[in-house]
């Protein structure tokens, strides 16, 4: 290296002893450099921390399309935690042919409703400085992949939860989804599947579906290529068996742009998908936290929504690490998503919810 900046120099200064002379300084400069960055800084084991943010936030999504069909509500996160909707006092009254004027004046009065971003932080993650040396394989993103993993699992059910679900807050009391608009199937019988159940509970059927379209019919809440649900696995082969030929004309529904987008078929007007897990309720219809313990008499529940009447926000993705820690011999790794979400009306208009019924 110190020859060739001797070279370079040479052209532009004539070829003597000063321009060597410069080429090897300059050389003595820059190798000791690039090795300290390299080798004593770890440059080549250190992850990109921004790189990773970015990937973790892409994933939530990939893995959950769901999520994409709500109202995006990032920007309306006020200080990186909490988020205000505003609440509509409702329309006055329309009289036909009125004959009494003027006409009485109305104030609309608003109101508001609140959810609060919550924290997902993992665990810290050790991976030994003699690890890093000695594996054959690259076990600083095997760890990292499988943190990444839970992450993504324990916002998704999260979301779900609070979409039915809104704790209190500060003055705002806690409201649930009303009992109106929870459904239970009418199929035949099949054998429980939620975790910890025994028994039977009746299967999902095309009727059960419909009767949710009416339902958002009924309530003002159908709109055409916006209608979702989120069927648990087993109500998806119940309703959609795969040797009936009306479930591969469902198929043929989903353009190719929207099978990307996680939709497996087109039924009744609704756009559907599928996960490991949706929700779980109990035998008199509440629905269990994730991780909550459950009981033999539980069932499985799929969620059915209007993309508008529920939200998401997301106030961030941060990668934390701490190289060659000196108390742990190593690196040290974690990461938090700060994310929240509700129904986008007091009332829950727009979302229903189909659970497993029990056989009489």
């Amino acid at each position: 290296m110190a020859l060739f900046i001797g070279q370079a120099m040479s052209v532009v200064f004539g070829a003597n002893a000063y321009a060597v002379a410069g080429g090897l300084l300059t050389a003595g400069a820059v190798v000791p450099y690039l090795t300290k960055q390299v080798v004593e800084q770890g440059a080549l084991y250190t992850i990109t921390v921004e790189i990773w943010q970015k990937h973790i936030e892409e994933e939530i999504f990939k893995d959950n399309s769901f999520l994409r069909k709500s109202f995006n509500a990032d920007e309306y996160v006020i200080g990186g935690k909490v988020v205000h909707i505003p609440q509509s006092g409702g329309s006055g009254n329309v009289v036909k042919n009125r004959s009494v004027v003027p006409a009485t004046v109305r104030k609309r009065i608003d109101t508001d409703i609140v959810y609060v971003l919550n924290a997902f932080t993992t665990d810290p993650v050790l991976i030994p400085n003699v690890e890093t040396k000695e594996l054959s394989y690259d076990k600083r993103n095997s760890v990292i992949g499988e943190d990444r993993d839970a992450l993504i699992e324990a916002t998704a059910e999260e979301t779900l939860h609070s979409w039915v679900n809104s704790p209190s807050y500060g003055s705002y009391s806690a409201s649930p989804l009303p009992a109106g608009a929870k459904f239970l199937t009418t199929g035949a019988a099949v054998t429980a599947s939620a975790p910890g159940a025994t028994g039977t509970r009746n299967g999902a059927n095309l009727t059960d579906l419909q009767r949710l379209q009416a339902y958002f019919r009924s309530t003002n809440r159908w709109f055409e290529g916006k209608m979702n649900i989120l069927l648990t696995p087993n109500m998806l082969v119940e309703m959609f068996p795969a040797d009936s030929i009306i479930t591969a004309t469902y198929m043929n529904n989903v353009t190719e742009a929207e099978r990307r987008m996680g939709v497996i078929l087109k039924a009744q007007g609704f756009n559907i998908y599928s996960r490991s897990s949706v929700l779980i309720a109990t035998a008199a219809g509440a629905l269990r936290a994730p991780g909550e313990a459950g009981a033999v008499t539980d069932g499985e529940a799929s969620l059915a929504w209007y993309e508008n009447s529920v939200e998401l926000a997301m106030g961030g993705v941060d990668a934390f690490e701490k190289l060659r820690d000196p108390q742990f011999y190593g690196d040290v790794y974690s990461f938090e998503v700060r994310l929240g979400g509700r129904a986008r009306r007091a009332d829950y208009a727009g979302i229903a919810l189909l659970r497993q019924g029990t056989p009489a």
